[in-house]
């Protein structure tokens, strides 16, 4: 009889036990708005069950959100919209940063004006925001694609493809622009010139939300206070980001001050909003158009449902 007593007694402390946290990984590439993840993690502002994926490349994290290898994806709007449009049912649950000059067309020193690239060699990555920016770079030069060579090259190609003059031009990013900055090469556009078009953001697979309910908070919760962070320890903050960025801490501070990182009330403006249409599907309806023209997405995408602001409100 005692021994049934202490079985039901077991039992019942299982039962009472809590479980552990499913893993959440969260994927994302190099660039300086997404590194305040890892900061995070150094920082021990992540709890055990998120796990961060490093990938080397957009197209990289897009192809392991689209194969289910991660939950969570740092992408940027436009690239949110290709894999909605694909027909992956998604929420954008954080805005990350806004590029402000953090993109940028980088040019050899004999390329000065935009209209010089016509006829020139132009490389970019062949993902959503490296088309964007080349076609808001040719609208600006009043050129067409059949008046430009264009290379497809992956991001970590793009230093050597430049160097090497291999290409006269490469539509890239941070750290990438500030380390051929540095090499004399020159900006001839960039991200300042098209103000709230490339915007960084974290998706979620619809299906995850609530089962990660928890956790997405918890995440949300460590960017916003890893933002406090880097704004009230900005060098010691860099000095700890800089180096998988390759850059210098003062250089990382100089492309930070290239975007605009969002914190907790930016995003409430942007994810809320006072009327009845938040800012952000504003601008996601506006990229979505151009898009679709450019024939990257071939399904129309519900703008209504994409945004999911529950973890951003207070």
């Amino acid at each position: 009889m005692r021994s049934l007593f202490l079985i039901w007694v077991w039992i019942l402390l299982c039962a009472c036990t809590e479980q552990p946290q499913a893993q959440l990984r969260v994927g994302f590439n190099v660039w300086p708005g997404y590194e305040t993840l890892r900061l995070a993690k150094q920082q021990g502002y992540l709890a055990d069950n998120i796990r961060l994926v490093e990938l080397m490349s957009a197209t990289d994290t897009m192809d392991a959100f689209r194969h289910g290898r991660i939950e969570v994806a740092a992408l940027t709007l436009d690239e949110a919209l290709v894999l909605a449009g694909e027909g992956i049912a998604l929420n954008i649950v954080l805005i990350m940063d806004i590029s402000n000059g953090a993109d940028a067309v980088v040019a050899r020193q004999s390329v000065t004006d935009l209209r010089q690239l016509k006829g020139k060699r132009i490389a970019y990555e062949q993902t959503a925001v490296g088309a964007l920016m080349l076609h808001e770079t040719l609208e600006a030069a009043q050129l067409q694609m059949a008046d430009i060579e264009a290379v497809h090259l992956p991001v970590n190609q793009h230093f050597h493809a430049l160097q090497t003059r291999h290409v006269d031009a490469v539509v890239t990013f941070e750290p990438v622009t500030t380390q051929l900055l540095n090499h004399e090469h020159q900006i001839i556009f960039d991200s300042a010139e098209i103000p709230g078009k490339i915007v960084d953001v974290l998706v979620v697979r619809t299906q995850q939300l609530r089962r990660h309910q928890a956790s997405l908070r918890a995440l949300i919760g460590a960017q916003f206070a890893t933002l406090s962070y880097v704004a009230q320890n900005p060098h010691h903050a860099a000095e700890l980001m800089s180096p998988r960025l390759g850059l210098e801490p003062d250089d990382l501070l100089s492309a930070l001050d290239g975007m605009v990182l969002a914190d907790a009330a930016t995003n409430r403006a942007l994810l809320v909003g006072q009327g009845k249409t938040p800012p952000l599907q504003t601008t996601a309806e506006q990229l979505l158009s151009v898009l679709m023209e450019h024939h990257m997405i071939d399904a129309d995408v519900d703008l209504h449902s994409l945004v999911d602001a529950r973890f951003v409100i207070q």
